[in-house]
């Protein structure tokens, strides 16, 4: 799981974005707050994490732990959130490798 300057980096990447302004343009967001979550003044909210996660094509569930976890107050908080992800994707991969067959 990446981290929220690892999320905006790779929208940068994939949309080959040259500055923080266009990832801005992008997101729909102010330019201020892509500045913000650089500085780790502030995380996604829940409709950044989906736009994110439809930009870079991965489950939105990803970014939105991701984001919760960027926001927790406490290590115990942050590890609930990443055992979180760990367990849902477990069972999301098993799940889709089952409807293959």
């Amino acid at each position: 799981m990446k981290t929220i300057l690892g999320y905006l980096d790779a929208v940068k990447d994939q949309l080959n974005l040259r500055s923080d302004n266009a990832i801005s343009k992008a997101l729909g967001i102010s330019r201020a707050t892509v500045s913000r979550y650089r500085a780790g003044i502030c995380v996604f909210d829940d409709e950044v994490c989906f736009t994110v996660a439809r930009i870079l094509d991965i489950n939105p569930l990803e970014v939105i732990v991701a984001a919760h976890s960027a926001r927790a107050r406490d290590a115990q908080e942050k590890t609930r959130w990443a055992s979180y992800w760990k367990d849902f994707s477990a069972n999301f991969i098993v799940a889709r490798a089952s409807c293959r067959d």
